[in-house]
């Protein structure tokens, strides 16, 4: 088998697993939303930062019942309940919480008298009582000006803020990784994703290994704004069109190695049936659910580099 096969095989698999991770991140965002997934870890994550151990507690019903807050709840009017936004800027937590501390006093003239009502505030916590005047006293220590040292503490206590959220953003796609690969695997039974079957089929077929190879040149050549985007956002927005082209090419590629036969599902991989074939097939499926979970902007990046490596030798596909 020369290089060109071996790299056409890779294209096709690739393929594949791109096809399948686009599904899984559908149902993964499907699932997120719908249970609010992002939305609760990050009140959790809040009332942990304010010294609570429950995301009901009165404390932190208090931010989430603030103007600034709510305005960010964009809920369904079909929703009767919701968690809460799914996202909160620095500044807006910032201004909830020097809210609570002055319970309605207009802006304080000096650092001092905030510390004060801080010290002296029976709802809070001692633990978030500590953070907030070890954050007063580098406000004042950074800056002399008496009439900006609170505006230092809000930019002291965003910061804060903001610290704590890139850890717990962290948490949350640790957490996203597991859920994914059990999604992954899922889809890769359901489907019957085998990459070991998916590999020894397109070994044997030519005309299959070109088709893909053509058709993954068409999807690269047509979606360059993923490898050039670094935010997620923008490759949140590649994705799109992605799929989109994808979709055109299952479409275009009815015979690829995937999915039961129902008349006779036995008859691909477990034929004959015996210890070997199962065992091979559960490899398979293990394979292609960790390929899965890896995700699509991982794939397809992956692919363009391949399709490159490829565009660079020969493209006469011999099998030896």
């Amino acid at each position: 088998m020369n290089l060109p096969t071996v790299l056409n095989i890779a294209i096709g698999l690739i393929i594949i697993y791109l096809v399948f991770s686009l599904i899984a991140s559908e149902i993964q965002e499907l699932i997120a939303t719908l249970l609010e997934w992002r939305a609760k870890h990050l009140k959790n994550v809040i009332a942990q930062l304010l010294g609570k151990g429950s995301s009901d507690d009165p404390l932190v019903s208090k931010i989430y019942n603030n103007p600034l807050i709510q305005s960010l709840n964009h809920k369904s009017a079909n929703t009767k309940k919701s968690t809460g936004p799914s996202y909160i800027p620095a500044t807006s937590f910032s201004s909830a919480l020097l809210e609570i501390i002055r319970e309605g006093k207009d802006v304080y003239p000096t650092l001092a008298e905030l510390m004060q009502d801080i010290e002296n505030h029976s709802s809070l916590p001692d633990s978030l009582k500590k953070n907030l005047l070890s954050l007063s006293k580098r406000a004042r220590s950074k800056v002399t000006d008496l009439s900006q040292q609170v505006n230092q503490l809000e930019l002291e206590i965003e910061n804060w803020f903001n610290s704590s959220m890139d850890r717990a953003s962290g948490v949350y796609k640790r957490n996203a990784k597991g859920v994914a690969l059990v999604i992954a695997f899922l889809i890769a039974i359901l489907a019957n994703v085998d990459t070991v079957y998916i590999v020894n089929s397109l070994a044997k077929d030519q005309v299959l290994r070109s088709t893909i190879t053509n058709v993954a040149q068409q999807v690269v050549a047509s979606n360059s704004c993923l490898q050039i985007s670094e935010d997620e956002a923008s490759k949140t927005k590649c994705l799109t069109g992605i799929q989109a082209d994808v979709n055109q090419a299952v479409t275009d590629l009815s015979s690829l190695p995937v999915g039961w036969d129902l008349s006779n599902p036995l008859k691909k991989q477990f034929s004959p049936l015996g210890i070997e074939s199962i065992v091979k097939t559960l490899v398979g499926w293990f394979l292609s659910s960790i390929a899965i979970a890896m995700g699509a902007p991982f794939w397809f990046q992956v692919l363009s580099l391949v399709v490159n490596v490829r565009n660079t030798g020969k493209k006469v596909d011999k099998t030896s």
